[in-house]
């Protein structure tokens, strides 16, 4: 439906909520007054309480004895990447489910450049955080790996624990990145969201002891429910003879979390 066939609270509500999701307005800031939106927007009182009634009623926003409706806590899972876990911020925690969408031995991609032979075990998992679903996650491993790890073995369970637990394979290290990706029609559906809309992609590959490759991945979060948290070091931090002690423990504390979350 376009912009003008909607009624006019429906715009109303959609050009706000377009501006909570941009963080233009934060946690705890007062939300603008049904005046001052009448003014804004052109329209009536009646109108404008629609659209904020409809705000309220998902918890976007709240009102306040005294001051009037105020930005509500966004509802979001942060990924630490110096401290293992996942939280989900407004609502103290949440249980971390996982649900596998596919599981095939699949003729190998061109693009997996680290991963030898000619087929692969291709998985697809959804995660989600305290019922909330947050990421799909899509991993290419070696064709071995299906001998000794089933799709039952990969619900709720961690990839990187069971591949150390059953094949002596521990993952040390890697390299991923960090873009910003539309959803497309699949992914849409798969984590509720609208074709289009923003999510962030995190992909890599992990490599074990010996620098041998273990996976590729490629994994999608909500970006309106998944933010990166990263805490940066002073240079004084980097220096001195705790440096390398320093260094050790972020690494382990960075492998702890990529494998608590995929």
């Amino acid at each position: 439906m376009s912009e003008r066939a909607l009624p006019l609270h429906a715009q109303v509500e959609r050009s706000l909520r377009d501006r909570l999701g941009s963080r233009d307005l934060r946690p705890g800031d007062l939300f603008p007054s049904e005046a001052a939106l009448q003014q804004e927007f052109d329209v009536s009182r009646s109108v404008v309480r629609q659209a904020l009634a409809s705000l309220e009623s998902e918890g976007l926003i709240h009102k306040v004895r005294g001051r009037g409706s105020v930005v509500a806590e966004h509802r979001e899972v942060h990924r630490d990447v110096l401290r293992s876990g996942l939280r989900l911020e407004s609502d103290g925690g949440g249980e971390v489910s996982t649900r596998v969408d596919a599981y095939d031995v699949v003729p190998r991609p061109d693009h997996l450049a680290s991963i030898t032979g000619e087929q692969v075990l291709q998985l697809g998992r959804v995660r989600s955080v305290g019922g909330v679903v947050l990421s799909y996650i899509r991993t290419w491993l070696p064709v071995d790996v299906a001998e000794a790890i089933g799709e039952t073995d990969l619900e709720d369970a961690s990839l990187h624990q069971l591949l150390a637990d059953r094949l002596g394979r521990h993952v040390v290290g890697g390299h991923n990145q960090v873009r910003a990706v539309p959803a497309t029609a699949a992914l849409a559906e798969r984590l509720g969201v609208p074709v289009g809309a923003p999510l962030l992609l995190l992909e890599g590959r992990s490599v074990d002891r010996d620098g041998a490759a273990l996976e590729e991945f490629s994994t999608w979060h909500r970006g309106d429910l998944a933010a990166f948290d990263v805490e940066a070091v002073p240079p004084s931090a980097r220096d001195g003879d705790g440096r390398l002690e320093r260094l050790a423990r972020t690494a382990r504390e960075l492998l702890a979390e990529i494998e608590t979350l995929r």
